[in-house]
């Protein structure tokens, strides 16, 4: 193997390794919360999360609180709750949490 062809290995080799090693995305979280009368719901509530940018769902739920790891963007709630439906955009950053609560009354 001539001296170029090595270092060209060895340059596509190092930047191989650099592409391999490299998070593809980092993420934070959202948690959504729904209270009844200034308090958690403590009933099935059906959530819907939206990312704004596409309209692609991103995640569901059917409980009253729940935690979600999503991709940093913008992002719609959706909270239903017999014939109430209420909804909050939020945006999550590269890392930490974000707090939704939606009053359901």
């Amino acid at each position: 193997m001539s001296i170029r062809k090595t270092h060209l290995w060895v340059l596509a080799s190092c930047f191989s390794i650099g592409l391999l090693s490299a998070p593809a995305y980092s993420s934070g979280s959202v948690n959504l919360a729904a209270t009844l009368r200034s308090a958690p719901a403590f009933t099935p509530v059906a959530w819907e999360v939206f990312r704004v940018d596409n309209n692609s769902r991103a995640g569901t739920a059917n409980t009253h609180s729940v935690n979600m790891e999503l991709n940093p963007g913008t992002y719609r709630a959706v909270a239903r709750y017999g014939d109430v439906v209420r909804d909050r955009t939020f945006t999550v950053g590269r890392s930490g949490q974000v707090n939704v609560v939606i009053a359901m009354d």
